[in-house]
């Protein structure tokens, strides 16, 4: 089989792209700003070659990637915060994203944009929240290769498919700070044993019975992030499921804008969803009877100002993942977001179904 890692991988500003579109007046009255993707969303296992190999591609895999959307959603809502620098007494310390809240409702289809529906439910002196419902056209797109035309989104809409709340804080400072240790020294002799780039690219979709199909994919089209799962087999070996845990080092493919930190921000979080609740199937024995895995509900939490979650030089920073709660079906995973140097930047937490296969008629006979 041929690798793909020579596939086209999109950067930070070509995935990301907004479009800005006329306003519109929301329910109470004010204006609600309003934007949309220029490039189709990256889908799960896009660049696998499923039809080669003979092996039917899964129906998860034929839609959005969450994490693009889930990252598109904060960034349009800190696009609408940079549409009120100009009347801001205090934009040198602009606001930076503090947390984001959303609920995923429907699929994103990956054929029509997106269009982000921003409105304010408040902006104070250092803190703002704002609303974001995300709805696509109701029809493909005439160009569902992309990009996408500003056109697209006059058609009729569907109803929201994410609805996120963010909020936003200016930056501020502190003389105590209080962490937990870091990676690099809980889990020094893993790490130490090879280079970052040693380590094996993040499965394009981490289910045991594909990442055995296809172990020479490599980074495949994943836009924005180089992505490398830490083999943390033994490490978990003497460990139940709820003690165990995964480690992703990752860095951006090319520099991101150093004049928006919101930017780097929302990276850390597109890089969260990566691959999360689908690799807990694999613990709970799911790898090769995997059902169905959903994220319903997903939040990020900014612990420091914002800048201090730019990516700086080429250092690589770290995804610890755990998965603390299973029971009727729900899958809970908190991930900490760890700077290069140490610090602990973030924490992503998510809730969502999760699911073997159901057995075949044939199995109770």
């Amino acid at each position: 089989m041929t690798s793909l890692e020579k596939c086209p991988r999109l950067s930070f500003q070509q995935a990301m792209e907004l479009a800005r579109l006329p306003n519109q007046e929301s329910g109470t009255g004010s204006a609600m700003l309003r934007f949309m993707n220029r490039q189709p969303p990256w889908a799960t296992g896009d660049a696998i070659p499923w039809e080669a190999s003979g092996i039917p591609r899964p129906l998860g895999t034929k839609v959005a990637f969450g994490g693009v959307v889930y990252a598109q959603a904060p960034l349009a809502a800190a696009r609408a915060i940079a549409s009120r620098a100009d009347s801001d007494p205090d934009k040198d310390r602009a606001f930076g994203i503090h947390s984001i809240h959303a609920v995923f409702t429907s699929p994103g289809l990956i054929d029509r944009p997106f269009v982000f529906e921003v409105s304010e439910t408040q902006y104070g002196r250092s803190f703002a929240t704002l609303l974001v419902n995300v709805r696509q056209p109701a029809e493909p797109s005439a160009e569902p290769a992309g990009p996408f035309s500003v056109e697209d989104s006059q058609r009729s809409l569907s109803a929201p498919c994410l609805t996120s709340i963010v909020t936003f804080r200016r930056p501020s400072s502190t003389t105590e700070v209080v962490q937990g240790i870091p990676p690099s020294e809980r889990y020094h002799g893993i790490l130490n044993s090879r280079l970052p780039t040693e380590w094996e690219p993040c499965p394009q979709i981490d289910i045991d019975v594909f990442s055995q199909a296809f172990p020479d994919v490599g980074h495949g089209t994943f836009p924005i992030l180089d992505m490398h799962k830490v083999d943390m087999t033994q490490y978990n070996s003497t460990r139940g499921s709820s003690e165990q845990k995964q480690l992703i080092l990752y860095r951006p493919l090319s520099p991101l804008p150093d004049d928006d930190v919101n930017a780097h921000v929302v990276c850390h979080a597109f890089a969260a969803d990566r691959n999360g609740l689908i690799m807990f199937g694999n613990q709970l024995g799911y790898g090769f009877n995997f059902g169905r895995a959903a994220t319903l509900s997903y939040s990020f939490y900014v612990h420091v100002n914002a800048a201090d979650a730019m990516f700086r030089g080429d250092g690589w920073w770290i995804l610890e993942h755990s998965w603390p709660r299973y029971e009727a079906g729900r899958a809970a995973m908190s991930t900490l977001i760890w700077s290069p140097e140490g610090k602990h930047v973030a924490t992503a937490y998510q809730d969502g179904i999760l699911y073997p296969a159901l057995p075949s008629t044939d199995a109770k006979l």
